[in-house]
C-alpha cells in the first residue's frame, strides 16, 4: 500500500465533483454601470471577509482624440463564503522502548495531525478507535492541543473538539500494543480517518471511524461566520506503519529558507540610504531527504525566553553596519519578536519580546514565532512564508559595504520532551537549522549536523548542532560560513551558508538591463544572466519527438541610468553563452517607441537585417544606425523596451530538449565605437523562449494481483511494453514535469504551469492497433472491458480534483467505481490540479486498472 506521508496534500473526489466557486464581475457598459454580485468561494481567504472592489477607466472625446478622460465606479463589496476543510498528516511514530527495535509488548504511538485548511473556525470529530492491521491492538486514543506536549485520553466513543481556527490543528496519539506472535519484518499499519486513498478534504461518505468537521455554532464562537460552510462536512485519513524488529526513528526535519527579495539604492550615489528586503521561510520536510531512515515528525516550539508557551523561533540577526527600517507584518498564526541583547548572545539564549521598541535602531535581531492559540505545530509537508525582514544601512556609512545575513530556527520535535541536562533553561535536543541550503536540521546529505552527537549511531543527533550567533561581520566568520551565491538556498557545506550583498558607490556612467520593472535582477551567478522566460504556442497534435514552427513571443525589458549623469544607452542582441542554443535563422527584433531593428541569428553572431527581410541581405553590427539608442536617460531613471523573438521552422519542443533558447539583450553606455566594442559600461538580460515547458512522461508497471507472478522487468516502471496476464494489475504513472529553469537570484521572470488538467480517456481507440488509449475498451469482444478500475487508486502526489467518467466514449459523470463494462467501470479520469505548478517541479498522476 501507499505511504500516506506521500499523498498528504492531494484531493481525490468519492463522488462526482460539485464546483462551488462562484463569479464576481463588474463590467462598465454604454456609460452606465452594471454588477453581478455572487457568494465567493476562497480558499485561503476568511469567511466572511468583505472585499471591495472598484473600477476605473479612461475614454476619449472622439472630438478631441489624445486627451483621456477618467471615470471611477461606485463600490461593489461581496462576501468570502464559509468553507470547511481538513486534513489528517502522519505525524510520526514513536516506540515505549526506543533503545531498541519494535517488539511483542511495546506501545508503539503513531501520531497524526488534524489541521483546519478551510477559511472559517471549525470544530473536528474525532472516533476513539483508529484501524489496525498487523500483530497490533490499539487502546485508547490521546488528543493534544500544544502541539504534542501533552495528551489527554478521549473518554466515551468519540471526540467532538473545540473551536480550531484556520489554520491550527490538534494532534491524536493512537496507542498500539504489539502482540505475542509478531514476528520480524511484520508490519503494523495504522489508519485514522477512514477515505479511499487517504485522500484529504473530501465530501464525508459515512463511514464507522471517520474523522470530520464540524460546524461550530453560529454564535458564542470567537471568529465564526454565521451559516453552514457551502461545501459541507468535509473528511480526510491517513496511514503510518511501524515494522516489527526495526527502530523506529522520529525527528523534526526543519529547513529555514532566507532569499534577498529587494534591493533599493534610493536613486542616490550614497549607500546611507540604501535598503535590502529579505524574504524567510519555514519548511517542515514530508519525507527523510537524509537517508537515515527517519520518520518524520512535526515542528513544535520550545521554550524561548521572555515569552510564554512554546515556540517556534525564526530569527534573523540585524547585519553589521544596518539597522531594522521597518516592523514586519507576520502571517497569520504568527507575531513578531524583538531583542535588544548584545548580537553576541545566541538568539535562543536571548530574551525577546512581543512589544515593538521605540527606536528599530536598538533591535538586534528581528524574529517571527507562532502564536500558540493558533499555531502549535508544523507538520510535516507544510511551508509557512511571508516572513518578510528589511533593513537600512546606517547613516554615515561609506561604500563599499558587505552585509552578510543568515536566518536561523529553533523548535523541538513534536512529541519529544525537552531535555536540560545543564539546567541553562536552554533545551539540549532542539531542531536548528540555519538558511542557505536544502537541507533540514542542519544535516549536511546523510551526516548529522556539525557539532552534535549521536552515541547510538542512529544518525539522529541527541544534542544539537553547534549554535553560532548568527552574526557574521568579518571576512573571516563569512569564509567559515560559506555563501549562497545564488541567493536561492542552493549552498552547500555543514551548517548554513550567508546570503551576500555588496553595497558600492555609484559611478557616473553605469546602467542596469534586467526583466519588466527589474532592472536591477540578478540571475544564478550575477547580474548578467538574470532573465525572463516566455512559451510560445504548441499545437494539440505534437508528440514528443516534433519539430514546431514557434509563434513569436514578446518581451518587455527595463533598462536603468545607475550612474550619475545622463546617458544615452544603447541595445543589441548578443550571442548566448553557448551558440548552439539558439536555432540558426532565429529573428530578434527590439523595439522603443517608433523605433525598430530586427536581426538574425547565424550560429556565431547576430547580423543586421538591412532590407526587412531575414532571408536576404544581412550584415554585420557595425553602425549606430544599426541598434536601438534611448537617448539621454536621467540618473535613477528607467525606461521600458520591447523585444520580439521568432524561432524558425523545424524548431524542437523544449520539453524534448529540457531547455528553452535563450537571446541576451546587452544594454550599453556607448564609447562612440560603432557597435558593442570595449565598453564598460554594460549589463546583460536574457530573454528566452520555451517551446512548451509542462513535460508528460507516461510510465507503467505490473503488479501480481491475483494473477500469476510479475515476469522480468515488467514490476519496474518504465516506458517498455509490458506483458501483464488476465488477474495482474497495471499501474500507470503519468509524470508531469515544468522543465523551465527555476527562480534563482531576484526578479527574474518564470515559466509557472497553472490551471493544469491531466485527461486519461480510455475510450479513444476506433481501430485495432491505432496505438490510442483502448484500456476501457472491449477489443477482444468477449463481453467485458479488458481492464477494470481499482477503486481508490487514483491519485495526485500534490493537490488535485480527480473526477471519474463511464460510458463507451467517457462522457457520463461517474464514482470512483469498478465493473466489467464501460457503463460500470471508471473509462475517462480527469485530474485537475490544484494550484501551480512551479518551476523544476515534478508530480505525479497514477491510476491502476485490472486485467479481466
Amino acid at each position: 500500500m501507499y505511504d500516506s506521508r506521500k499523498k498528504a496534500n492531494h484531493n481525490v473526489n468519492k463522488k462526482q465533483s460539485k464546483s462551488y466557486r462562484s463569479l464576481v464581475a463588474a463590467a462598465l457598459l454604454a456609460s452606465s454601470l452594471f454588477q453581478f454580485i455572487a457568494p465567493v468561494l476562497a480558499e485561503g481567504t476568511k469567511a466572511g471577509e468583505s472585499i471591495s472592489n472598484t473600477a476605473t477607466a479612461t475614454y476619449e472625446d472622439p472630438l478631441d482624440p489624445g486627451t483621456k478622460i477618467n471615470t471611477t465606479s461606485n463600490t461593489v463589496v461581496v462576501t468570502v463564503a464559509e468553507v470547511a476543510g481538513i486534513t489528517v498528516t502522519a505525524s510520526g511514530i514513536t516506540d515505549s522502548t526506543p533503545a531498541d527495535p519494535v517488539k511483542v509488548g511495546d506501545t508503539v504511538n503513531y501520531t497524526y495531525t488534524i489541521t483546519n485548511v478551510g477559511n472559517d473556525p471549525t470544530k473536528f470529530r474525532v472516533p476513539n478507535l483508529a484501524r489496525v492491521t498487523g500483530p497490533g491492538v490499539a487502546g485508547t486514543l490521546e488528543v493534544s492541543t500544544d502541539g504534542g506536549a501533552t495528551f489527554t485520553p478521549i473518554s466515551g466513543s468519540e471526540l467532538i473538539t473545540g473551536s480550531i481556527p484556520v489554520g491550527g490543528s490538534v494532534q491524536v496519539r493512537v496507542p498500539v500494543t504489539v502482540q505475542p506472535g509478531a514476528q520480524p519484518n511484520d508490519i503494523i499499519n495504522v489508519t485514522l480517518g477512514d477515505t479511499p486513498g487517504d485522500a484529504q478534504n473530501q465530501a464525508r461518505s459515512p463511514n464507522g471511524g471517520d474523522v470530520y468537521t464540524v460546524d461550530n455554532p453560529d454564535t458564542g464562537v470567537t471568529g465564526e461566520v454565521a451559516g453552514v460552510p457551502v461545501n459541507g462536512v468535509r473528511e480526510a485519513s491517513a496511514t503510518q506503519k511501524a515494522t516489527v524488529n526495526q527502530s523506529v526513528k522520529t525527528y523534526a526535519l526543519a529547513t529555514v529558507l532566507k532569499t534577498r527579495s529587494d534591493y533599493n539604492n534610493a536613486g542616490t550615489p550614497l549607500i546611507d540610504d540604501d535598503k535590502l528586503t529579505y524574504a524567510l521561510g519555514l519548511r517542515v520536510e514530508l519525507n527523510d531527504p537524509t537517508g537515515n531512515g527517519i520518520t518524520p515528525a512535526p515542528l513544535a516550539g520550545t521554550a524561548i525566553k521572555g515569552l510564554t508557551g512554546a515556540r517556534i523561533l525564526v530569527s534573523d540577526a540585524i547585519p553589521a553596519n544596518t539597522e531594522l527600517a521597518a516592523a514586519p507584518t507576520p502571517p497569520p498564526g504568527w507575531q513578531a519578536v524583538y531583542t535588544t541583547d548584545a548580537v553576541t548572545i545566541n538568539a535562543n539564549a536571548a530574551t525577546w519580546t512581543l512589544t515593538q521598541p521605540v527606536n528599530l535602531s536598538t533591535v538586534t535581531r528581528i524574529g517571527f514565532v507562532n502564536d500558540p492559540n493558533v499555531v502549535t505545530s508544523v507538520s510535516p509537508g507544510q511551508t509557512v512564508n511571508g516572513f518578510n525582514v528589511q533593513v537600512k544601512v546606517k547613516a554615515g556609512v561609506t561604500a563599499p559595504l558587505t552585509v552578510n545575513n543568515i536566518a536561523q530556527l529553533f523548535g523541538q520535535t513534536s512529541g519529544v520532551p525537552p531535555v536540560d541536562t545543564n539546567g541553562d533553561s536552554i533545551p539540549d535536543n532542539l531542531i536548528y537549522d540555519e538558511s542557505g541550503d536544502q537541507n533540514p536540521s542542519n544535516y549536511d546529505g546523510k551526516t548529522i549536523p556539525p557539532g552534535s552527537t549521536d552515541p547510538d549511531g542512529d544518525g539522529i543527533p541527541n544534542t544539537p548542532s553547534t549554535i553560532t550567533d548568527g552574526s557574521i561581520d568579518t571576512p573571516a566568520e563569512l569564509t567559515t560560513t560559506g555563501t549562497d551565491t545564488g541567493n536561492n538556498n542552493s549552498g552547500t557545506g555543514p551548517g548554513g551558508e550567508a546570503n551576500t550583498f555588496v553595497l558600492d558607490v555609484a559611478v557616473p556612467s553605469a546602467v542596469l538591463n534586467g526583466p519588466d520593472r527589474a532592472p536591477d535582477a540578478t540571475g544564478p551567478n550575477n547580474n548578467n544572466d538574470d532573465f525572463t522566460n516566455k512559451s510560445s504556442f504548441v499545437p494539440t497534435d505534437k508528440k514528443p519527438g516534433d519539430k514546431i514552427d514557434p509563434s513569436p513571443v514578446a518581451f518587455t525589458n527595463t533598462i536603468k541610468n545607475s550612474g550619475t549623469v545622463p546617458s544615452s544607452i544603447s541595445l543589441i542582441p548578443t550571442p548566448p553563452a553557448t551558440p548552439a542554443d539558439l536555432p540558426v535563422n532565429s529573428v530578434v527584433t527590439i523595439t522603443n517607441g517608433s523605433e525598430s531593428r530586427s536581426y538574425v541569428w547565424d550560429g556565431t553572431a547576430f547580423l543586421f537585417d538591412t532590407d526587412n527581410n531575414p532571408a536576404t541581405t544581412n550584415s554585420p553590427i557595425d553602425a549606430t544606425t544599426e541598434y536601438i539608442t534611448i537617448p539621454a536617460v536621467a540618473p535613477g531613471a528607467s525606461v521600458n523596451y520591447g523585444v520580439e523573438v521568432n524561432l524558425p521552422p523545424n524548431t524542437a519542443l523544449s520539453t524534448d530538449t529540457g531547455k528553452g533558447f535563450p537571446v541576451p539583450i546587452t544594454a550599453f553606455i556607448d564609447d562612440t565605437t560603432p557597435g558593442l566594442g570595449a565598453e564598460t559600461a554594460k549589463n546583460i538580460t536574457i530573454d528566452r523562449v520555451y517551446t512548451g515547458f509542462l513535460k508528460l512522461l507516461k510510465e507503467s508497471r505490473v503488479l501480481p494481483g491475483t494473477g500469476p507472478a510479475v515476469q522480468g522487468n515488467d514490476g519496474t516502471f518504465s516506458v517498455d511494453p509490458k506483458k501483464p496476464a488476465p488477474g495482474n494489475i497495471i499501474e500507470y504513472r503519468i509524470t508531469y514535469t515544468n522543465i523551465s529553469e527555476a527562480q534563482s537570484g531576484t526578479g527574474n521572470v518564470t515559466l509557472k504551469a497553472d490551471k493544469v488538467v491531466i485527461v486519461e480517456d480510455g475510450t479513444l481507440s476506433t481501430t485495432a492497433g491505432d496505438g490510442k488509449n483502448n484500456w476501457a475498451k472491449d477489443s477482444d469482444v468477449n463481453g467485458q472491458i479488458d481492464t477494470s478500475n481499482i477503486v481508490g487508486t487514483a491519485k495526485d502526489t500534490g493537490a488535485s480534483t480527480i473526477q471519474f467518467y463511464s460510458g463507451a466514449t467517457g462522457t457520463n459523470s461517474s464514482i470512483d467505481q469498478t465493473g466489467t463494462t464501460a457503463d460500470t467501470d471508471v473509462s475517462k479520469y480527469i485530474n485537475t490540479v490544484t494550484g501551480i505548478v512551479q518551476p523544476g517541479e515534478k508530480r505525479e498522476f497514477i491510476f491502476q486498472r485490472k486485467v479481466n
